[in-house]
């Protein structure tokens, strides 16, 4: 099993310092539990993620035809489609484990995707995913900066203004995400935090800087415009960050779930 450093430096080859600094900790976290199979990645985009923890799942879907692809070449599912959450194109109890890491928070009709992972899902079956907690919107660098100016209308406009470059329709504590599921027909068993505070502020620091990897990864298709010139940014970076990824989370700005479907 990798660590958490080990994910960092991974992520770091292929993408932006912010996007594996947020990473590396659920990369380690999902990777810490043992996924009954067959397991359905809800919002798999090209399956970087699900080959960095687990080599290979057995279906995934996302909206994105591109990222599907990639997903296909690289072998990474059994099955991959291009499908919504909300509609999924499985049989009932096809799966007996549905994964989501960081998507569910960009679906406005969360409900939906939530009753259908609870239709495609086996008896006892179990949900796992990763969505912002509400520290996300409570504990944010920038947003402290504003406050502390006394600049409150700044404060709600970079709140505003972050959810939309991020597109979240749900940042919410963990009684919001608890009624959710029992709706949907599950139990929470487990709902931890990760990703502690300074972590975040961090993250926020080096967006700025990971805005020219955005633009390549929707121009190109790929987060960096050279990947090969990132053989050193393990080493360094991981040196750099080396007491702040030894931080545990406490209260974090993103919540790890898992709920049991209810009922036979």
């Amino acid at each position: 099993m990798r660590t958490r450093q080990e994910f960092f430096g991974h992520y770091l080859k292929h993408t932006s310092v912010a996007h594996s600094l947020w990473r590396c900790y659920e990369c380690e976290r999902f990777s810490k539990d043992r996924l009954a199979h067959p397991v359905l990645d809800v919002g798999c985009g090209d399956g970087f993620f699900a080959e960095a923890v687990f080599g290979h799942l057995d279906a995934g879907i996302d909206l994105d035809g591109d990222e599907i692809a990639k997903a296909q070449a690289k072998g990474i599912y059994d099955e991959v489609l291009c499908a919504s959450a909300t509609k999924m194109p499985f049989k009932s109890a096809t799966f007996r484990t549905v994964i989501s890491n960081c998507v569910l928070e960009h679906i406005p009709d969360i409900d939906a995707v939530l009753k259908e992972c609870n239709r495609v899902l086996k008896p006892g079956g179990t949900v796992v995913t990763t969505v912002p907690s509400e520290i996300w919107d409570n504990d944010s660098f920038y947003l402290k900066f504003f406050k502390v100016f006394g600049f409150n209308e700044g404060a709600q406009w970079y709140n505003r203004k972050i959810n939309q470059i991020f597109r979240h329709y749900h940042v919410d504590e963990k009684g919001i995400w608890e009624k959710r599921l029992r709706k949907a027909g599950f139990k929470l068993v487990t709902a931890e935090y990760l990703i502690p505070a300074p972590v975040y502020h961090s993250f926020e620091k080096w967006f700025i800087p990971a805005i020219p990897s955005k633009i390549w990864k929707s121009l190109l298709k790929r987060w960096l415009l050279f990947p090969a010139s990132r053989v050193w940014a393990p080493g360094f970076f991981n040196w750099w960050f080396r007491d702040l990824l030894k931080l545990e989370s406490g209260k974090g700005v993103c919540y790890y779930l898992v709920a049991k479907k209810i009922g036979k």
